[in-house]
């Protein structure tokens, strides 16, 4: 759990204090923030000394949910052969961590609601009633109120499973835990993929301080993925990489308007920067293709070659 911002702390802090009780927690918050890691930072600081058994409800078909959670005993329908235990028998005295719980369809979401009331159930086909000692952790990237009001979730389940909100904010509202993740993925998988950790460039590490990060945590750990895999052998510029929203990172600033120089030089140097700006970024875009900027660009591909010429620009630069 890696993170320095106070928000990340405010949340550590909160999952720590309730931890101890068995009380069921609702971890909201945007794709990609790792609730699931959250989940089982708070199952670690537990009492609960069984496993961390996590269950993606949104891979889950109504009719497969009470054989999923509860299991089922040989015969009890066709193919039914061997026993299987269930997800809720292989959490005993651990957590059971619901994700994406907001798509259970109705008729799922009655049978999670009598589950966690009673923490009783049964096997399919079977007629012994069984008592589980579980943690219910459930998560979702949606607004679960919201689907309550429009009668897609049911509001007894929703205030069951809301004992204890935890909200983990996207990674554009803690900029201070982007470079220790950054460092913390690098690492891991220079160590993983048994390759040279990937080096970075002061203007990258400048972008992706300042870039908004749509995927949070999760598209930063796939950039360090793909850039571990790459081996640049040398440090990585912003242009080698593929980011989901490339606009929300940081802008070279116009420079300000000098009035020491005459009117027709200050607008001839801001033209400069603007032409070298946008030929640069242009070429980013299109991985170095000069005729692809060009195209873009609406100019003609031998224009756009004077320009690069112009401005000491290279394709290469900007891939």
């Amino acid at each position: 759990m890696v993170g320095r911002s106070p928000e990340h702390l405010r949340v550590l802090e909160q999952l720590a204090k309730v931890a101890p009780t068995q009380t069921e927690v609702l971890i909201t918050g945007p794709t990609g923030v790792g609730k699931e890691r959250y989940a089982r930072y708070l199952h670690e600081r537990s009492h609960q000394r069984g496993l961390f058994v996590a269950i993606n409800c949104g891979a889950l078909p109504s009719e497969l949910l009470e054989n999923e959670l509860f299991g089922h005993v040989s015969g009890a329908f066709t193919g039914a052969r061997p026993t299987s235990e269930g997800l809720v028998a292989s959490a005993e005295a651990g957590t059971l961590f619901l994700d994406e719980v907001d798509s259970l369809a109705l008729a799922s979401q009655v049978k999670l609601l009598r589950f966690i009331q009673e923490r009783e159930y049964r096997r399919l086909g079977e007629s012994r009633m069984r008592r589980a000692d579980v943690r219910i952790v459930a998560a979702t990237n949606g607004d679960l109120l919201e689907a309550v009001r429009k009668g897609a979730f049911r509001s007894d389940l929703y205030f069951r499973l809301r004992v204890v909100p935890v909200r983990v904010p996207p990674l554009r509202e803690r900029p201070a835990d982007i470079l220790p993740l950054l460092r913390a993925f690098t690492e891991h998988y220079a160590r993983a993929y048994r390759l040279s950790a990937v080096e970075y460039s002061p203007r990258t590490m400048k972008w992706f301080h300042e870039y908004s990060w749509p995927g949070n945590a999760r598209e930063l750990e796939n950039v360090v993925r793909y850039l571990t895999a790459l081996q640049l052998d040398r440090p990585v510029e912003p242009g080698d990489v593929d980011l989901l929203d490339p606009e929300s990172g940081p802008q070279d600033e116009l420079p300000g308007i000098r009035l020491d120089l005459s009117f027709q030089r200050a607008k001839r140097d801001l033209i400069d920067h603007f032409e070298r700006r946008y030929i640069t970024e242009a070429l980013r875009r299109h991985r170095g293709n000069i005729s692809q900027a060009a195209r873009a660009s609406g100019k003609a591909r031998r224009a756009f070659f004077e320009l690069m010429r112009k401005h000491g620009i290279h394709g290469g630069d900007a891939r």
